[in-house]
């Protein structure tokens, strides 16, 4: 009798544990590499987010003959900047503001330099919008939840833009 709880116990760990075991550690490498994928992918967009926001500063502070005292104010322009097509009126205020001697006929170059970065922008902004939505499911997912070494969230705060204006289906 003993030789048969023995060999039953021999048995299922052969058969039920150990598959089980290696089932939760291969799980474990693949919920931890997607894991890592993600957050890598998010800072990667967040750099591009970041270095967009210094050109189109560099580019309107060069254009307007701004000084780098007026980057604080420039970030509250910023969001209407990139969600619309430029409001030619608000960004003329703004600029005229703090340089009363800029040519208004600079603002087509200006406006057009920056085309470029904004949809850079909203595209980036995008997918690293898509990255974090992949990233919160992967954390929402209980067994990956239990084998995911690093279970922080991935901070980020949009700038409000109007992905429909700009082509990009949400």
């Amino acid at each position: 009798m003993v030789g048969y709880i023995i060999l039953l116990v021999v048995l299922l760990t052969l058969f039920v544990v150990l598959p089980l075991g290696v089932v939760a550690m291969v799980l474990s490498i693949v919920y931890n590499r997607r894991e890592r994928e993600l957050r890598g992918e998010a800072e990667a967009h967040r750099k591009i987010l970041e270095s967009t926001y210094d050109r189109i500063w560099k580019e309107v502070k060069t254009r307007c003959r701004l000084t780098e005292q007026h980057r604080r104010s420039f970030s509250g322009v910023y969001p209407n900047l990139i969600d619309q097509e430029m409001d030619d009126e608000i960004m003329l205020n703004y600029i005229l503001d703090h340089n009363l001697d800029f040519d208004p006929s600079e603002y087509a170059v200006l406006k057009a330099n920056i085309a470029d970065d904004r949809q850079r922008f909203v595209l980036h902004q995008r997918r690293m919008l898509t990255v974090l939505d992949e990233h919160n499911r992967l954390l929402e997912n209980k067994i990956a939840y239990r084998l995911l070494k690093n279970k922080t969230l991935i901070k980020y705060v949009p700038v409000e833009t109007n992905y429909e204006r700009w082509g990009i289906p949400l």
